[in-house]
Protein backbone atom coordinates (compact mmCIF):
# COMPACT_ATOMS: atom_id res chain seq x y z
CA UNK A 1 0.00 0.00 0.00
CA UNK A 2 1.57 3.39 -1.03
CA UNK A 3 2.53 5.64 1.85
CA UNK A 4 -0.32 8.28 1.42
CA UNK A 5 -3.07 5.38 1.66
CA UNK A 6 -1.58 4.08 5.24
CA UNK A 7 -1.44 7.47 6.13
CA UNK A 8 -4.97 8.21 5.16
CA UNK A 9 -6.43 4.73 6.24
CA UNK A 10 -4.55 5.22 9.96
CA UNK A 11 -6.11 8.61 9.93
CA UNK A 12 -9.49 7.20 9.37
CA UNK A 13 -9.37 4.96 11.64
CA UNK A 14 -7.87 7.04 13.95
CA UNK A 15 -11.25 9.58 13.98
CA UNK A 16 -13.51 6.61 14.40
CA UNK A 17 -12.03 4.81 17.33
CA UNK A 18 -12.12 8.19 19.04
CA UNK A 19 -15.50 9.19 18.78
CA UNK A 20 -16.15 5.60 19.27
CA UNK A 21 -14.53 6.27 22.98
CA UNK A 22 -16.42 9.14 23.67
CA UNK A 23 -19.58 9.08 25.12
CA UNK A 24 -20.59 12.42 24.07
CA UNK A 25 -19.95 14.96 20.56
CA UNK A 26 -17.02 16.76 20.32
CA UNK A 27 -15.88 19.56 18.21
CA UNK A 28 -13.57 18.85 14.59
CA UNK A 29 -11.31 21.39 17.00
CA UNK A 30 -11.26 18.91 19.78
CA UNK A 31 -11.05 15.65 17.31
CA UNK A 32 -8.04 17.30 15.37
CA UNK A 33 -5.94 17.61 18.68
CA UNK A 34 -7.02 14.34 20.11
CA UNK A 35 -6.17 12.57 16.22
CA UNK A 36 -2.87 14.95 15.87
CA UNK A 37 -4.69 15.73 11.79
CA UNK A 38 -4.58 19.01 10.26
CA UNK A 39 -8.43 20.78 10.50
CA UNK A 40 -8.10 21.43 6.92
CA UNK A 41 -7.79 17.29 6.54
CA UNK A 42 -10.08 16.58 8.92
CA UNK A 43 -12.88 18.35 7.43
CA UNK A 44 -12.63 16.52 4.25
CA UNK A 45 -12.36 13.48 5.62
CA UNK A 46 -15.28 14.02 7.92
CA UNK A 47 -17.51 15.13 4.99
CA UNK A 48 -17.00 11.94 3.24
CA UNK A 49 -17.31 10.21 6.23
CA UNK A 50 -20.25 11.73 6.66
CA UNK A 51 -21.81 10.77 3.08
CA UNK A 52 -21.16 7.54 4.01
CA UNK A 53 -22.98 7.88 7.72
CA UNK A 54 -19.96 6.43 9.60
CA UNK A 55 -19.86 9.92 11.38
CA UNK A 56 -23.18 12.69 12.72
CA UNK A 57 -22.50 16.30 12.41
CA UNK A 58 -24.75 17.89 14.88
CA UNK A 59 -25.10 21.46 13.10
CA UNK A 60 -26.27 23.50 15.52
CA UNK A 61 -23.84 22.31 18.11
CA UNK A 62 -21.17 22.15 15.63
CA UNK A 63 -20.14 18.34 17.05
CA UNK A 64 -19.54 15.06 15.79
CA UNK A 65 -20.25 11.63 16.35
CA UNK A 66 -19.64 8.19 15.81
CA UNK A 67 -22.31 7.25 12.93
CA UNK A 68 -25.21 4.51 11.98
CA UNK A 69 -22.69 2.82 9.67
CA UNK A 70 -20.30 2.19 11.88
CA UNK A 71 -22.57 0.50 14.51
CA UNK A 72 -23.88 -1.29 11.68
CA UNK A 73 -20.52 -2.77 11.78
CA UNK A 74 -20.23 -3.41 15.21
CA UNK A 75 -23.52 -5.23 15.03
CA UNK A 76 -22.40 -7.48 12.15
CA UNK A 77 -19.48 -8.30 14.33
CA UNK A 78 -21.72 -9.39 17.00
CA UNK A 79 -23.70 -11.71 14.96
CA UNK A 80 -20.54 -13.52 13.40
CA UNK A 81 -19.79 -14.73 16.90
CA UNK A 82 -16.36 -13.92 16.96
CA UNK A 83 -16.42 -15.04 20.69
CA UNK A 84 -17.72 -18.71 20.01
CA UNK A 85 -15.64 -18.65 16.75
CA UNK A 86 -12.26 -17.80 18.31
CA UNK A 87 -13.32 -20.08 21.01
CA UNK A 88 -13.92 -23.08 19.65
CA UNK A 89 -10.38 -24.58 18.23
CA UNK A 90 -8.67 -23.33 21.69
CA UNK A 91 -11.41 -25.51 23.02
CA UNK A 92 -10.59 -28.44 20.88
CA UNK A 93 -7.13 -28.46 22.00
CA UNK A 94 -7.92 -28.10 25.36
CA UNK A 95 -9.86 -31.38 25.16
CA UNK A 96 -7.33 -33.35 23.75
CA UNK A 97 -4.78 -31.85 26.05
CA UNK A 98 -6.87 -33.00 29.45
CA UNK A 99 -8.97 -35.55 28.38
CA UNK A 100 -12.10 -34.15 29.60
CA UNK A 101 -15.33 -31.85 28.66
CA UNK A 102 -14.51 -27.67 28.02
CA UNK A 103 -16.36 -24.98 27.97
CA UNK A 104 -16.74 -21.44 27.12
CA UNK A 105 -19.24 -19.49 29.19
CA UNK A 106 -19.96 -15.49 29.75
CA UNK A 107 -21.94 -13.94 32.40
CA UNK A 108 -26.09 -13.23 31.82
CA UNK A 109 -26.85 -11.10 34.81
CA UNK A 110 -26.21 -12.84 38.00
CA UNK A 111 -25.72 -16.45 35.96
CA UNK A 112 -23.13 -18.30 33.69
CA UNK A 113 -24.63 -18.95 30.29
CA UNK A 114 -22.49 -21.74 28.27
CA UNK A 115 -22.25 -20.79 24.69
CA UNK A 116 -19.57 -23.70 23.35
CA UNK A 117 -18.97 -27.40 24.90
CA UNK A 118 -16.23 -29.29 23.34
CA UNK A 119 -16.54 -33.42 24.82
CA UNK A 120 -13.30 -35.65 24.25
CA UNK A 121 -15.70 -38.23 22.58
CA UNK A 122 -18.43 -41.24 23.75
CA UNK A 123 -16.19 -41.67 26.82
CA UNK A 124 -17.51 -37.87 28.09
CA UNK A 125 -19.31 -38.19 31.66
CA UNK A 126 -22.69 -37.20 31.09
CA UNK A 127 -23.27 -33.45 32.36
CA UNK A 128 -25.92 -30.50 32.35
CA UNK A 129 -23.38 -28.10 31.09
CA UNK A 130 -24.89 -27.96 27.61
CA UNK A 131 -24.94 -25.08 25.20
CA UNK A 132 -27.60 -22.96 25.85
CA UNK A 133 -28.00 -23.74 29.58
CA UNK A 134 -27.91 -21.12 32.59
CA UNK A 135 -26.75 -21.68 36.03
CA UNK A 136 -26.34 -19.86 38.96
CA UNK A 137 -22.62 -17.75 38.58
CA UNK A 138 -21.50 -18.46 41.97
CA UNK A 139 -22.01 -21.86 41.94
CA UNK A 140 -19.92 -22.35 38.77
CA UNK A 141 -16.33 -22.30 38.73
CA UNK A 142 -17.01 -20.58 34.80
CA UNK A 143 -19.13 -18.13 36.78
CA UNK A 144 -16.96 -17.12 39.62
CA UNK A 145 -13.58 -17.18 37.24
CA UNK A 146 -15.44 -13.80 35.85
CA UNK A 147 -17.07 -12.22 39.00
CA UNK A 148 -13.58 -12.51 40.64
CA UNK A 149 -12.86 -9.73 38.40
CA UNK A 150 -15.73 -7.44 38.82
CA UNK A 151 -15.89 -4.31 40.65
CA UNK A 152 -17.69 -4.72 44.43
CA UNK A 153 -20.47 -2.45 43.04
CA UNK A 154 -21.58 -4.26 40.71
CA UNK A 155 -21.40 -7.49 42.74
CA UNK A 156 -23.53 -5.95 45.27
CA UNK A 157 -25.80 -5.37 42.22
CA UNK A 158 -25.64 -8.65 41.16
CA UNK A 159 -26.67 -10.08 44.74
CA UNK A 160 -28.46 -7.24 46.83
CA UNK A 161 -29.65 -9.72 49.49
CA UNK A 162 -29.54 -12.99 50.31
CA UNK A 163 -32.36 -14.08 49.00
CA UNK A 164 -30.51 -14.31 44.95
CA UNK A 165 -27.89 -16.54 46.67
CA UNK A 166 -29.55 -19.90 45.02
CA UNK A 167 -28.47 -24.06 45.65
CA UNK A 168 -28.71 -26.89 43.77
CA UNK A 169 -27.21 -29.38 46.53
CA UNK A 170 -27.38 -27.91 49.40
CA UNK A 171 -23.18 -25.96 49.50
CA UNK A 172 -22.30 -22.76 48.09
CA UNK A 173 -22.17 -18.88 49.43
CA UNK A 174 -25.21 -17.75 51.14
CA UNK A 175 -24.14 -14.06 51.42
CA UNK A 176 -22.09 -11.80 49.89
CA UNK A 177 -19.56 -11.92 52.24
CA UNK A 178 -19.14 -14.93 51.99
CA UNK A 179 -18.94 -15.08 48.01
CA UNK A 180 -16.30 -11.87 48.80
CA UNK A 181 -14.06 -14.02 50.37
CA UNK A 182 -14.49 -16.85 48.11
CA UNK A 183 -13.63 -15.18 44.83
CA UNK A 184 -10.90 -13.30 46.52
CA UNK A 185 -8.99 -16.33 46.83
CA UNK A 186 -9.75 -17.45 43.84
CA UNK A 187 -8.36 -14.01 42.60
CA UNK A 188 -5.37 -14.94 44.55
CA UNK A 189 -4.63 -18.27 42.98
CA UNK A 190 -5.48 -17.14 39.22
CA UNK A 191 -8.39 -19.59 38.32
CA UNK A 192 -11.62 -20.91 39.85
CA UNK A 193 -12.33 -23.98 41.10
CA UNK A 194 -15.91 -25.59 41.64
CA UNK A 195 -16.76 -28.88 43.04
CA UNK A 196 -19.95 -30.86 44.39
CA UNK A 197 -21.62 -27.11 43.98
CA UNK A 198 -24.11 -27.86 40.84
CA UNK A 199 -23.68 -31.59 40.66
CA UNK A 200 -22.47 -33.92 43.30
CA UNK A 201 -19.10 -35.29 42.16
CA UNK A 202 -18.45 -33.39 39.43
CA UNK A 203 -15.29 -30.54 39.77
CA UNK A 204 -14.87 -27.84 37.22
CA UNK A 205 -11.64 -25.39 37.33
CA UNK A 206 -11.87 -22.46 35.01
CA UNK A 207 -9.57 -18.71 34.25
CA UNK A 208 -11.01 -15.48 32.77
CA UNK A 209 -11.14 -13.99 29.50
CA UNK A 210 -10.22 -10.77 29.41
CA UNK A 211 -11.13 -7.92 26.38
CA UNK A 212 -9.04 -4.72 24.98
CA UNK A 213 -10.24 -2.69 28.23
CA UNK A 214 -9.16 -5.50 30.70
CA UNK A 215 -12.82 -6.34 31.20
CA UNK A 216 -13.66 -10.08 31.74
CA UNK A 217 -15.86 -10.96 29.36
CA UNK A 218 -15.96 -14.49 29.18
CA UNK A 219 -14.32 -17.57 31.16
CA UNK A 220 -12.84 -20.98 29.55
CA UNK A 221 -13.50 -23.96 31.98
CA UNK A 222 -13.16 -28.14 32.40
CA UNK A 223 -15.23 -30.56 34.56
CA UNK A 224 -14.41 -33.95 35.38
CA UNK A 225 -15.49 -36.53 37.54
CA UNK A 226 -14.02 -35.98 40.81
CA UNK A 227 -12.89 -39.14 41.60
CA UNK A 228 -11.05 -39.15 38.28
CA UNK A 229 -7.89 -36.75 39.32
CA UNK A 230 -6.22 -37.14 42.36
CA UNK A 231 -6.17 -32.98 43.82
CA UNK A 232 -2.80 -32.83 43.29
CA UNK A 233 -3.26 -33.13 39.67
CA UNK A 234 -5.60 -30.56 39.87
CA UNK A 235 -3.05 -27.19 39.85
CA UNK A 236 -1.59 -29.08 36.37
CA UNK A 237 -5.38 -29.28 34.67
CA UNK A 238 -5.14 -25.63 35.80
CA UNK A 239 -2.21 -24.45 34.09
CA UNK A 240 -3.82 -25.82 30.93
CA UNK A 241 -7.20 -24.10 31.63
CA UNK A 242 -5.72 -20.92 32.00
CA UNK A 243 -3.47 -21.16 29.22
CA UNK A 244 -6.51 -21.49 26.72
CA UNK A 245 -7.94 -18.23 28.28
CA UNK A 246 -4.79 -16.48 28.01
CA UNK A 247 -5.10 -17.45 24.52
CA UNK A 248 -8.14 -16.17 23.65
CA UNK A 249 -7.95 -13.10 25.51
CA UNK A 250 -4.73 -12.37 22.68
CA UNK A 251 -7.08 -13.55 20.37
CA UNK A 252 -9.50 -11.15 21.88
CA UNK A 253 -6.31 -8.43 21.63
CA UNK A 254 -7.33 -8.32 25.55
CA UNK A 255 -5.25 -7.51 28.33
Amino acid sequence: MPEQSRRSTDRVLRVLLYLASRTEPVSAAVLAEACDIPRPTLYAMLRDMQRRHFVTHFPEERTWAIGVAAFEIGSAYLRSKPLQRLARPLLVNLTAEVKETSHLAILHGNEALYLLKQTPGRYAIPLITDVGVRLPAHLTAVGKAILMHLPDSQLRALYPSPSTFVWRTGRGSRRLFDLRAELERDRRRGYSIETDLTTEGITCIAAPVFDRAGLPVASIGISFATSEHDESTWQSLAQNVCRAARLLTTRLQGS
